[in-house]
């Protein structure tokens, strides 16, 4: 009796063993396909139902998941790269080639009052070049994730203010008026105070380049966030596609003739905010072109 007991636990074992080498040589098969099916969600799967060999497949799974999300990761970035490099090359041939022409004609001419406009011409220009390349610099590094944060409590009325009124000439020469709240909430928010001007500016910037005449700011409260809203009127002429304004290099005018605008400021922008936990929007309305930013009152572990 004991005999035929001690078979068939012998064969027992012979079994498993069999079944589980031969799951394992499955699996180490499927495992070397892995790279080459990263892009298509596949997963690891065996047909012996053995708890210690499904522990090790759900283990497996969890690192192919996280494989296949930085290949997508990668293939993004990658992308993000070449249009970048596209966006770059198109925005600064404008500016350098304006650069170009207007040299030859200050070595050209004895003008010097031909002179005085053609040097404006050229460090506008230079303006708009620098302007660019911290654009794309901040973007490379946000989008990298090389760009550190330090979260602080800021009062955003005060700081918009101060930033609007320091770009009041500009307002002036264009005959735009920025009409503030009569009633401001004094809340603080959350955020960084060197990407947070820089967001701000940006801001500004748009509303120097496509308002017709005013801006309006308003602020209010929506749950953990303090909202500031701008709402511009917009240019007869203008043509925006509100879908696509957060879109890298996105600029109204679909032909990209526009020179003053590298088509990633608010792009950056909602990139900046949405770092520091906040969130950016756009809309269209009656009374033009509106812009609202949420950032956050309370501290959050970041992102």
């Amino acid at each position: 009796m004991w005999g035929w007991i001690f078979v068939s636990l012998t064969l027992t074992l012979l079994f498993y063993l069999y079944f589980l080498k031969r799951e394992l040589r499955k699996l180490q098969k499927r495992v070397k396909e892995i790279p080459a099916n990263a892009g298509f969600g596949r997963k690891l799967f065996v047909d012996f139902r053995e708890k210690s060999l499904l522990n090790l497949v759900d283990e497996l799974n969890q690192m192919i998941e996280t494989f296949q999300q930085k290949n997508r990761q990668a293939k993004q970035m990658e992308e993000n790269v070449k249009l970048s490099i596209a966006g770059l090359s198109h925005d600064l041939r404008t500016p350098l080639t304006s650069i170009h022409g207007y040299v030859q004609l200050l070595h050209a001419t004895s003008d010097e009052t031909k002179k005085a406009q053609y040097l404006n011409i050229v460090e506008h220009s230079v303006k708009r070049l620098t302007e660019m390349t911290d654009h794309f610099y901040d973007l490379a590094r946000i989008e990298t994730n090389q760009k550190e944060i330090t979260l602080a409590s800021i009062s955003l009325s005060n700081l918009v203010e101060e930033l609007f009124l320091s770009f009041y000439e500009q307002f002036e020469e264009k005959n735009i008026e920025i009409i503030f709240p009569e009633q401001v909430i004094d809340r603080a928010v959350i955020a960084d105070q060197v990407m947070l001007i820089r967001v701000i500016q940006n801001v500004i910037q748009n509303i120097l380049r496509y308002a017709k005449s005013k801006a309006v700011i308003q602020y209010g409260v929506e749950g953990n966030y303090l909202m500031m809203s701008v709402t511009n009127d917009i240019k007869p002429d203008s043509k925006i596609a509100i879908e696509k304004v957060f879109t890298r290099f996105y600029t109204e005018v679909t032909s990209r003739t526009n020179t003053e605008s590298s088509g990633l400021g608010l792009y950056l922008s909602k990139k900046i905010v949405e770092k520091m936990n906040g969130k950016m929007e756009a809309a269209l309305n009656e009374h033009g072109f509106v812009l609202r930013m949420y950032l956050p009152v309370h501290k959050v572990s970041l992102s």
